[in-house]
């Protein structure tokens, strides 16, 4: 049998409702507890997949290796021209 294959039950989950995701499911789907997901309504089925992540540029700044964030000649050249467009909006 598939992981995909099992069946569970909608309960009532304070005024909402919710089911569990047995564990071969969420392997299966490559998610795991903790994970944001996005939920839809397709053709009257219910679909459940992972979120796309959000990046902050803080996070991705900060996750940079500090020695590819050195300015090259080539950087150093515009780094100080004025704008020529609608950079500053």
């Amino acid at each position: 049998m598939l992981a995909t294959d099992m069946q569970t039950n909608i309960r009532k989950w304070g005024n909402s409702a919710g089911t569990i995701i047995p564990a071969p499911v969420l392997a299966e789907a490559g998610l795991r507890v903790g994970d944001a997901i996005q939920i839809e309504v397709v053709d009257g089925t219910i679909v459940i997949r992972q979120a796309a992540p959000v990046y902050r540029l803080e996070d991705l700044l900060e996750a940079t290796p500090s020695d590819k964030l050195a300015l090259d000649d080539e950087d150093k050249q515009w780094l100080h021209d004025a704008p020529v467009g609608r950079e500053s909006d």
